[in-house]
């Protein structure tokens, strides 16, 4: 079981649906992989950061070490890449089933 850490901005000036956007995600991993909030937890395998806005000012170093690799969005964008909200959690999951094949 891969273990997945989700964080999200404070909110405060967001251009998307930040909790629908990691609705959608968890809808869309398989079952091998485990979705959590809890930072108490080992290491995660991937982090996915979600950012209202393209500030991504939650994007800080003091975070970086909870996950072994990070996704960022940010807005309208994932690791800077634009695209429309209503896709955004397709190439988030896209993304982490890409870092699954990295890892052979």
């Amino acid at each position: 079981m891969k273990l997945l850490g989700l964080k999200y901005c404070g909110g405060c000036n967001p251009v998307i649906d930040r909790t629908k956007l990691a609705q959608e995600i968890e809808k869309l991993l398989s079952p091998e992989y485990s979705l959590s909030k809890d930072e108490s937890f080992n290491t995660w395998d991937i982090g996915i950061l979600i950012c209202g806005c393209l500030t991504a000012c939650a994007d800080k170093p003091d975070f970086k070490n909870l996950a072994r690799k990070w996704i960022i969005v940010a807005g309208n964008s994932v690791d800077q890449d634009s695209a429309p909200e209503e896709i955004l959690a397709d190439i988030v999951t896209g993304k982490i089933k890409s870092f699954k094949t990295d890892n052979k």
